[in-house]
């Protein structure tokens, strides 16, 4: 063993401990979980196993890259080659660096020239360990090709089921719970974005793991091109879970004393069960991301406001124009939105999809005193403003491409394949990259823009970039750094990921990002799902959730006002209905559900989420304050109940020992039953054990309607 280097390490933080073996080669993670009080070399050394008939004398550790020189026989998270004969790895740790809550193992291959440093760094509160590998390639003349470079960690032999969040454009982030398989399950993304239907996380549960009980471990990748995850059970028995960047062959090739960090993979614990998960996530954004990005208008220090929007997208499509822009300004106004977000169709040329994406200069015809007066009379009216801006993408019908078609993502002798008309701007180029920063640049300088709504609309089909190499590793880090520019040049930018919807929906996005699109769907039924799937990773002030028209234009479904707007509230809330021909009724039941959002939006941006127990007819969920004394709670009815009352509502989160009010404040109209159900319920005083253990019998509802409860502790 090295000199200075501990034969374990043993960190903790409030709820978890992690313990790391490093008796061997090579440093193995040997404990992630609730916290231990008390931990000596004996207890490390019964975790190892006797030897297995017809095995290895020492069974092969399971480390944090393991690779086949060392007798394992699963797959490798390393995989290097210099030539067809320079591939093994024989990797030996050097030194270890310690610090309160942060490990950095740094090992060497003397006959391959090559260094790696592991870095895992528990959170301060959460249950949540970051991890990454950077490998180093110490040969002085001669280049190391990359094929894998993958963090490794062991699977609990307990936890026998995944969860995994899938699904696909206009129908993002669906559960999907499933047993493990007794050899490997795989999901790998090639999309060249974080994708629709393989969200880069998954989550390992037990057969008894519910809602609210049970152990946990979940995986999110912070990257957003190609990623994979994959567990693996190896011939004796034992799991492991490896999760990274995607890479294809030559795609990653270090130059001499030139280095590569993984994406960092987060893993969080939770031994009470999913809502656990979602609520040390949540955790964690907020304290270490959100308050990166948060704008100067605050509620608290890490809190930034989220102003009600109205995006004008499905309200006019690319028929935007100064007169009814300001005609929905001014009506957005009156309602008590705060934002106004001007989509596609602004620029020059850009009547349909099919034209001008590159040409990032305002269409005169549609606005001939450009988009200034425009700003500026959000801003006299109390919105701020925003704009649409897809800067990865040209059209092949633009000034953009016809001067520069050799600025595009392509592949070799064959026809460019365009999806809904457009290529893909190859971000290698330091040309382009200063181009689009260019553009973007004089479009917040010379208006008066606080949000920008960053769109990528197409998966990355062909990847080849100017060089001839694989695109997406490269094309993700320009993606990166030109956020970053941005965001440096223009700190008080609120940026908006969308990409066709949930196609960018990660924690490596979120360094630039203030707000997620989780998906193009606005159907009201659809969304529940959607967002229940979105919340179960990031926090409600993140997902952008907006009251679309009726019939939504997706799925043809017509949904009352009401149910709309409640289902909306639940989020960063918006608009994308063309409020210009809303009845009266119609806009009075939006005001209310807006002001109704604004005097909560510090406890749904604040507070910890629960999910309640979902069933084919009925969801519900709930947002506590932290002190216990306020909560939110939905109860929405999905479809025609098979009984004639829904079922009864159990609330969480609340203190055992307090007294609460309950308020149904959602609808705004109710019919005279509900009515008088209404001033029942208020009229009594409840205790925290009754409203989680017993529950409240809740009133006849239609299908496809949404009853909000608001508790305040007396």
């Amino acid at each position: 063993m090295p000199k200075g280097v501990e034969r374990f390490y043993h960190l903790t933080n409030k709820t978890v401990s992690l313990l790391v073996d490093c008796r061997g080669l090579q440093p193995a993670i040997r404990y992630f979980g609730p916290l231990l009080s008390d931990v000596n070399e004996r207890m490390i050394e019964q975790i190892d196993r006797h030897e297995a008939p017809a095995s290895l004398p020492s069974e092969p550790a399971i480390t944090l890259s393991p690779t086949h020189g060392m007798g394992y026989l699963g797959h490798p998270a390393l995989a290097v080659k210099r030539d067809l004969d320079q591939w093994q790895l024989d990797l030996e740790l050097v030194t270890c660096e310690v610090s309160k809550r942060e490990l950095r193992f740094v090992s060497v291959c003397q006959k391959r020239s090559v260094e790696t440093t592991h870095r895992l760094q528990l959170a301060e509160e959460a249950g949540v360990l970051t991890l990454t590998v950077t490998l180093k390639n110490l040969d002085p003349a001669t280049p190391l090709g990359v094929d894998n470079c993958l963090i490794t960690i062991p699977v609990p032999d307990h936890l026998t089921e995944a969860q995994e969040f899938t699904g696909r454009w206009g129908y993002e982030l669906q559960h999907n719970r499933f047993q493990l398989p007794n050899s490997s399950l795989v999901r790998e993304n090639r999309t060249g974005r974080s994708s629709h239907h393989l969200h880069p996380s998954l989550r390992l549960l037990s057969n008894s793991t519910g809602l609210d009980t049970g152990d946990a471990v979940d995986i999110q990748i912070a990257w957003s091109g190609n990623h994979t995850i994959r567990v693996e059970r190896l011939a004796d028995g034992r799991r492991l879970m490896q999760a990274g960047e995607l890479l294809d062959a030559g795609e990653l090739v270090l130059a001499p004393g030139a280095s590569y960090t993984s994406p960092e993979c987060l893993l969080c614990f939770s031994k009470e069960g999913t809502n656990g998960l979602s609520q040390q996530w949540h955790r964690l954004v907020r304290r270490n991301y959100t308050s990166a990005t948060a704008s100067a208008q605050q509620f608290s220090p890490q809190q930034a406001i989220r102003p009600v929007q109205l995006n004008t997208w499905e309200a006019c499509y690319f028929s935007v124009n100064e007169a009814n822009v300001i005609e929905l300004i001014d009506q957005a106004a009156n309602l008590g939105i705060e934002r106004f977000v001007l989509d596609d169709g602004w620029f020059h040329g850009r009547n349909n999809d099919q034209t001008s994406l590159g040409d990032w200069k305002v269409d005169r015809l549609k606005f001939p005193r450009g988009l200034g007066p425009i700003a500026a009379y959000c801003n006299e009216k109390g919105l701020e403003f925003g704009l649409w801006i897809e800067p990865e993408m040209v059209s092949p019908d633009s000034n953009l491409y016809r001067a520069h078609p050799d600025w595009v993502l392509s592949f070799s002798d064959s026809s460019l394949i365009e999806a809904r008309h457009q290529l893909v701007l190859d971000l290698s180029i330091e040309d382009v990259t200063e181009y689009l920063f260019a553009v973007i640049s004089d479009l917040l300088t010379d208006i008066p823009i606080s949000y920008l709504k960053w769109d990528m609309n197409r998966d990355i089909h062909q990847m080849e970039n100017a060089a001839g190499q694989r695109a997406v590793h490269q094309q993700t880090l320009a993606l990166y750094a030109l956020m970053a520019r941005v965001r440096e040049n223009f700190p008080h930018i609120a940026i908006e990921s969308c990409a066709s919807g949930g196609g960018r929906i990660d924690l490596g996005v979120l360094q630039f990002a203030n707000r997620f699109w989780p998906s193009d769907t606005n159907d009201a039924l659809d969304r529940i799902k959607v967002q229940a799937g979105f919340l179960s990773l990031l926090p409600p002030e993140l997902m952008g959730s907006h009251v679309g028209p009726s019939p939504c234009h997706l799925t043809g479904r017509q949904h009352s006002m009401a149910f709309r707007a409640a289902v909306a509230f639940w989020g960063h809330m918006g608009v994308e209905a063309d409020i210009r021909g809303l009845t009266e009724n119609e806009r009075s039941i939006l005001a209310a559900a807006i002001n109704l959002h604004k005097a909560h939006r510090h406890l749904l941006h604040q507070g910890r989420y629960i999910e309640h127990e979902p069933s084919e007819q009925q969801a519900a969920w709930s947002i506590v304050s932290d002190d216990q004394t306020e909560s939110l709670t939905a109860v929405a009815l999905l479809q025609t109940p098979r009984a004639a009352f829904p079922n009864r509502i159990r609330f969480g989160g609340l203190n055992t020992f307090s007294k609460y009010r309950v308020q149904l404040i959602w609808p705004q109209e109710l019919t005279d039953k509900q009515a008088d159900y209404r001033d029942t319920l208020e009229s009594t005083m409840y205790g925290g054990d009754w409203l989680q253990n017993v529950g409240i019998t809740l009133p006849i509802m239609h299908p496809e309607s949404m009853l909000i409860f608001h508790l305040t502790k007396s």
